[in-house]
């Protein structure tokens, strides 16, 4: 199915797997050190370059682990007036 072959490119490497929720996947084929805004109301997911955005007080890592990557989705939603 398109979703194996989506999981496949994922391992690969050649695209990105962006889980928003649990009952949404998004694959971005934009693989470079990037994070994402998820727009609930619209379902649109739109990239945060990665120099926009700084972690300060990284956690320490459990005993014999490296830092692999760090994925960001900040949810908005839109203000009704």
């Amino acid at each position: 199915t398109i979703y194996n072959t989506l999981g496949l490119f994922a391992r690969k490497g050649l695209v990105k797997e962006v889980i928003v929720d649990p009952s949404k996947v998004f694959y971005d084929s934009n693989t470079s050190g990037h994070h994402h805004f998820y727009a609930i109301d619209s379902g649109e997911l739109m990239d945060i370059e990665g120099g926009n955005l700084r972690l300060e007080n990284m956690p320490n890592l459990p005993a014999g682990t490296e830092a692999e990557g760090i994925d960001i989705v900040i949810r908005v939603r839109n203000i009704t007036h």
